[in-house]
């Protein structure tokens, strides 16, 4: 569990905006004990506390087998997933492309782009996942803006990673200088901050800022993060009915149950469902 990594001893202070430096932040609401989410007014959210380097440490270590795989019904709707987020961006793919996946875990996205023929790179931060992605792909083990890698990719790919970066410009800036021109970033499985969920359920957000997901974007912050660097955003959008997670009858029927608490000045009783907006899609292509 995820918790189990919040000790104490685990734990550094954010006195500043991850992405931007700035301390002209507000609190948002309170993340849990002693734990707070802050806003930004570069429209970044964050949380007052991560984990350090001891904290990472314990919480990547063996994480391909304690979280990602451990539970077999969760890794066949994930798979599912793979599927609807390899369809939308094959849209914007010219044949054989150059793929770099940053955080690829054991490769299986990849293995959706390399059965479409195009040439899969990973980079993976944690060992044990890495060394499953490397029977397949050429995969580089480490913190990915420390990594000595070629450039000259058509698309690199950010799938439910960059919640947990501590240094986000760092990440933003390293695959630009990577792409060739007109090379894509994908980020998707990516929570929403501006979601109307995070807005209602706020500490219950399915996905909402703790120690270890410690840093929250919008639509409109990635985008600015990327026009800096030279990326136009050509690609946006919000999966939910065509997952394999949606039930609209009964994820409506939750959030109405939230608005109500929310209105009576209560906190929802239950986590967020998914729904409309929560997690967001973009396509960056380079200029």
């Amino acid at each position: 569990m995820e918790g189990d990594f919040f000790a104490q001893c685990y734990l550094e202070k954010v006195n500043a905006c991850p992405v931007c430096g700035g301390q002209e932040s507000q609190t948002a609401y309170a993340a849990g004990e002693g734990v707070v989410a802050q806003k930004c007014a570069c429209g970044t959210y964050y949380c007052d506390h991560r984990l350090n380097q001891a904290g990472l440490s314990a919480y990547w270590q063996d994480y391909q087998n304690r979280e990602h795989s451990a539970v077999e019904e969760e890794c066949a709707l994930r798979q599912r997933m793979y599927v609807v987020d390899y369809e939308y961006i094959a849209q914007f793919l010219k044949a054989k492309a150059k793929v770099l996946d940053v955080g690829c875990a054991d490769g299986l996205f990849l293995d959706m782009f390399a059965a479409a023929g195009h040439v899969c790179h990973g980079v993976e931060f944690g060992h044990e996942a890495a060394l499953r992605a490397a029977q397949k792909y050429p995969v580089q083990e480490g913190y990915f803006p420390d990594l000595d890698i070629t450039p000259g990719f058509d698309l690199i790919i950010f799938r439910g990673v960059l919640q947990y970066v501590h240094a986000p410009r760092d990440f933003f800036s390293k695959a630009a200088s990577l792409l060739a021109p007109g090379g894509l970033v994908y980020v998707t499985a990516q929570p929403n901050m501006e979601s109307f969920c995070h807005r209602v359920f706020r500490k219950k957000f399915r996905f909402s800022l703790t120690p270890c997901d410690c840093v929250g974007y919008t639509p409109q912050s990635l985008a600015g993060e990327f026009a800096a660097l030279g990326c136009d955003t050509v690609g946006q959008t919000f999966f939910y009915e065509e997952t394999p997670y949606a039930n609209p009858e009964r994820d409506i029927q939750a959030v109405s149950r939230a608005v109500e608490a929310k209105n009576k000045g209560q906190e929802p009783a239950e986590f967020s469902p998914p729904f409309w907006g929560n997690m967001m899609t973009m396509v960056f292509r380079k200029g």
